[in-house]
């Protein structure tokens, strides 16, 4: 990671995102969830005793399969996010680890299908935080998309996620159009108002590719947009950036073929995910304001639920 390539800054209004390239751009052959369901070569299932934390994923396709934490899968008796980073083997069926992002739904809907949203940026680090600090995630989830709807004053029938999305489908068009990829962009630093909020690097540009929308509307759902300006300074990214990839890293239990490493320091935490020595997925977090860490440490009043 020390010859990260930091590409031309891209700028609206008071947002902000650098393409990232790597030195290299890893070739081994993965399926991602939307091909896998496109070309019918991906099956999810309820398990035989419907649970809210885990499903059942069949991988027909001869590569691995590549789930990436936060990717949301709609339908079933509720909707749900991959609570990691997982690499299914080829040809084989596994229990992957959820979380439920429909809370107030349980009952058959439809089959799954993949959907265009990831968990939203504060989601995503109040999971991790849980996760790293062995807390309740769930609770966590859930108290994290109660206030994405408290916050845009939007309630959806079902506390779905995706819906808040949908709600909000006007107002991201713009940066959407404005944020474009650059050839060769393997990763992406998001900003705003100046400062990093995140950044998030895939094993290659073409994965990458896949998972720009929803990256950028996983920020944007969550960001308090203006005309504000600010000053880009590239140093203090790359500052930024290395004294994250030099935190204090840990192994953590893998769920499929990936192995798993969390990381963290002051200022925020991640999650870097490899196969056979080679990077497949990394995410890190900016550690949230005092407002929103809330989200993270309150005691949930949810009860899980089982069926």
């Amino acid at each position: 990671m020390d010859e990260l390539e930091f590409m031309d800054a891209q700028i609206h209004k008071n947002m902000a995102i650098i393409p990232i390239k790597t030195p290299i751009n890893y070739s081994f052959d993965v399926i991602t969830l939307k091909k896998g369901f496109e070309m019918n070569l991906v099956k999810v299932q309820e398990c035989e005793h419907s649970t809210v934390n885990t499903l059942v994923v069949e991988n027909r396709a001869v590569t691995p399969l590549l789930l990436v934490d936060g990717e949301e899968i709609i339908g079933g008796d509720q909707n749900r996010i991959v609570n990691a980073t997982i690499l299914v083997g080829p040809q084989s069926k596994m229990k992957v680890p959820v979380n439920c992002t429909e809370h107030g739904r349980w009952g058959y809907k439809h089959e799954f299908k993949h959907s265009n949203y990831m968990a939203n940026y504060r989601t995503r680090s109040a999971k991790v935080r849980a996760s790293i600090s062995k807390a309740d995630e769930q609770s966590a989830v859930w108290n994290a998309i109660d206030n994405l709807e408290a916050e845009r004053g939007f309630s959806s029938p079902t506390q779905a996620m995706s819906e808040s999305y949908d709600n909000a489908r006007a107002d991201l068009n713009d940066f959407l159009t404005a944020f474009e990829i650059v050839k060769g962009q393997s990763g992406i630093v998001v900003m705003l108002d100046g400062e990093i909020k995140g950044f998030e690097i895939f094993l290659n540009s073409d994965v990458y590719m896949q998972y720009h929308e929803k990256i950028l509307k996983s920020y944007l759902i969550d960001a308090e947009i203006s005309d504000s300006t600010f000053t880009i300074d590239m140093e203090m990214i790359k500052g930024e950036i290395a004294k994250a990839l030099e935190s204090n890293v840990k192994q953590s239990k893998n769920n499929g073929l990936e192995s798993r490493f969390d990381f963290e320091n002051d200022e925020g935490l991640g999650t870097l995910y490899t196969y056979k020595d080679e990077l497949i997925h990394l995410s890190y977090f900016m550690s949230p304001t005092d407002e929103f860490k809330g989200v993270v440490n309150a005691n949930a009043d949810h009860d899980d639920i089982k069926a």
